[in-house]
């Protein structure tokens, strides 16, 4: 087979939906065409070669829903050899856009692996994980999982907590 007849690997990225911009559209300046484009940010403690990065941005090529997480997911497939570059505006003190002499938003720039990006998340996801189960109990999560639950069925009242019976 030739070089172009190869398959390129992939490093395939999961998001929540409320990380996932899709289809933003804009006018091309050159062409004056209507065209569209992705947009994703890292979520916060997302933290690359000892740096957050998260609020980063970058704009992938292909946004598909989730195979595996459900509806609320977003798959992002990327180019394993290809680096991603992660973008966010610089801030003055007051929380406003620094801007260039020619006006426009001044960016920071990280460039980074995709498999980064992935072990990244992996990490961020299991340190969050761990932060959030350790202080409760499987039974405390069960009984806050079933009064969210009553308090969503508006027809009824909350459910009473029956007694429990020695057999």
């Amino acid at each position: 087979m030739g070089e172009n007849t190869q398959r390129k690997e992939k490093v395939y990225l999961s998001f929540h939906k409320n990380f996932v911009r899709e289809n933003i559209a804009y006018t091309d300046r050159r062409t004056g065409r209507q065209r569209t484009f992705n947009q994703v940010t890292l979520p916060s403690g997302t933290v690359i070669d000892g740096r957050d990065v998260g609020g980063y941005e970058f704009s992938p090529l292909y946004v598909n829903a989730s195979k595996f997480r459900g509806p609320d997911w977003r798959d992002v497939p990327l180019l394993a050899e290809k680096e991603v570059w992660l973008q966010k505006s610089v801030l003055d003190p007051e929380g406003h856009p620094v801007l260039d002499e020619s006006g426009r938003r001044m960016k920071d720039t990280v460039k980074v692996m995709p498999q980064q990006i992935k072990d990244a998340l992996s990490e961020s996801r299991r340190r969050w994980a761990e932060e959030h189960s350790a202080d409760r109990g499987l039974d405390e999560r069960a009984a806050y999982a079933r009064q969210a639950s009553d308090t969503m069925r508006h027809d009824r009242p909350a459910r009473q907590q029956r007694p429990r019976y020695a057999r």
